[in-house]
């Protein structure tokens, strides 16, 4: 058994390289995602895992080439798929795996200081120097304010816990309520919310359901001096209906994913049109998609990617397929 693992970050190797060698599994690393041009490095491989780049989304070429190649396999080394064309992985017959668990306090810790931070105007004085400016960052202080949490799964359980566990109210919103949060947060509908919190963090999967959840109407919900926050995926924000809010807003948003962002993961997110038309505005902040990145999650992130692979290969089967 070989394995072609493409994207790697010079924090995964090491994590790679130990896996390669406990398991005894050879393992090319790649640093180069996949493209039209670095496709031709799986050829010689069984197993492939890598983070879909937006061609494999629109050319079916690529499943048609990894599967002349012998590949038997996906290994996606992150939570999300949409990345992957999951009709052309089942006619090419390509089962897909997916890391769907990995440190929820990476992101969910990120969230939390990024929500202090939203409380305290930080992010909106972030554009200037100028200590005058002080007099007009008075914030608020967390139990002083409702925060909102949209969805309630492993991770948003986590910011939830904690915000309360520093004295702040949470409200809410989730397909399926956690009976074990049922004593400390209010679950209310979505538009009740968005329509009462002064902090909006979003912590649900990319779905059809929830593409451009965030519109133009529940924008129009949202309090004048609301703040929202985005550590979940780029496109359940319309960005064009957060921009047209943001022109009459006095809160503001911090973002650590945006629309479209994957086009640019290769050329930097100033040349994503959405970056520049958000960073004309004050009252945002973006960082570039770190909620998630630390030692062990980046490890977890790896190895899972791996067991997958190595599992369908060994077994035809593994834990974490995506049914197609």
């Amino acid at each position: 058994m070989k394995l072609i693992y493409y994207g790697v970050s010079e924090e995964e190797e090491p994590f790679i390289q130990r896996w390669s060698f406990l398991h005894k599994i050879p393992v090319t690393i790649r640093k180069e995602q996949i493209s039209k041009e670095t496709i031709e490095y799986a050829k010689g491989h069984d197993g492939i895992c890598l983070y879909p780049s937006v061609d494999m989304r629109e050319n079916e070429t690529f499943y048609r080439m990894l599967s002349n190649y012998g590949m038997k396999q996906l290994s996606i080394k992150s939570t999300g798929i949409d990345g992957v064309n999951l009709e052309w992985a089942k006619k090419y017959h390509l089962q897909v795996t997916n890391v769907p668990a990995y440190s929820p306090t990476s992101v969910g810790h990120f969230a939390v200081m990024a929500i202090l931070m939203l409380a305290r105007n930080i992010p909106m004085r972030m554009h200037t120097d100028d200590q005058l400016v002080r007099k007009t960052a008075i914030g608020d202080e967390i139990q002083d304010i409702k925060v909102g949490i949209i969805g309630t799964g492993r991770i948003g359980k986590v910011v939830a816990q904690t915000i309360v566990a520093m004295g702040g109210t949470v409200l809410a919103y989730s397909r399926t309520q956690d009976k074990g949060l049922a004593s400390l947060v209010s679950y209310l509908s979505l538009e009740d919310v968005v329509s009462q919190a002064d902090i909006l963090s979003i912590h649900i999967p990319l779905t059809k359901e929830s593409v451009h959840l965030f519109d133009d109407e529940l924008f129009a919900k949202m309090k004048p001096t609301a703040k929202i926050l985005n550590t979940a995926r780029g496109k359940i924000i319309d960005t064009k209906a957060l921009i047209r809010w943001l022109e009459h807003s006095e809160g503001g948003c911090m973002l650590d994913t945006l629309e479209d962002e994957e086009k640019y993961f290769q050329v930097g997110q100033e040349q994503n049109p959405f970056y520049q038309d958000l960073m004309a505005y004050p009252n945002v902040f973006i960082t570039p998609h770190i909620a998630y990145y630390t030692q062990l999650a980046v490890k977890e992130i790896a190895e899972t990617a791996l067991n997958n692979a190595r599992d369908i290969l060994e077994s035809g089967a593994s834990m974490n397929t995506i049914s197609l």
